[in-house]
């Protein structure tokens, strides 16, 4: 399934809804975060890791207003997130991950008041790891479409724009450079794609 068909998918879902009030809106984060590494179980090795560094993304998508409740909300969007190189060392190897994901989410905001809200987002990600190493020039690319989740809230500046801080987190595979495995393994064997977790703060413009 590739990222055109996956936000069909979860756009198709909403479609029955299209004579519902109607709100799109777009947005912009700001934040830190990128592949989440666990802790190294590498004994008598060096080991030292530089994540959780600058990351950001784009969002679009359009919510619904409910029928039973006017405070209640749900629609769906699309959304990019990248982050900067995350650096892990084991003695004199190094490994840089870069990445991005194209993620495609169904939505349910929540309204106390005019002014504040909270939000869930839950879907799937089209994510890509690419992965280099100070060995032999060594570099691998792998993507997957992995489950994702966000959580969030937002202060309405005005009736249009708002403020928004969130967490999101993909479910990815366990990575194998950071156990004792890893003296079993070649680099080329390095396949998996491994969990993306990133704190933002941002602004959405609702139109």
């Amino acid at each position: 399934m590739n990222k055109i068909h996956l936000a069909a998918l979860i756009f198709g879902l909403f479609s029955a809804s299209a004579s519902a009030d109607m709100t799109p809106y777009i947005g912009i984060n700001l934040g830190i975060g990128g592949i989440e590494a666990p802790d190294a179980d590498i004994d008598g090795m060096n080991y030292s890791q530089e994540s959780g560094k600058f990351a950001w993304g784009l969002n679009s998508g359009v919510l619904f207003n409910a029928e039973m409740n006017n405070k209640f909300q749900y629609g769906a969007e699309v959304s990019y997130s990248s982050y900067a190189t995350n650096e892990t060392k084991i003695e004199n190897l190094r490994f840089d991950y870069d990445g991005y994901n194209v993620a495609a989410l169904g939505v349910a905001k929540y309204n106390f008041n005019k002014k504040w809200s909270i939000f869930g987002k839950a879907g799937a990600a089209y994510t890509v790891q690419d992965l280099s190493s100070n060995v032999s020039a060594f570099n691998k690319k792998e993507s997957k479409v992995l489950p994702k989740i966000g959580l969030g809230g937002s202060y309405n500046v005005t009736n249009n724009f708002a403020l928004n801080v969130g967490f999101e987190h993909i479910f990815g595979d366990d990575l194998v450079e950071f156990t004792n495995k890893a003296n079993n393994y070649q680099l080329s064997d390095y396949t998996h794609v491994g969990s993306v977790t990133t704190m933002y703060i941002g602004a959405g413009y609702s139109f």
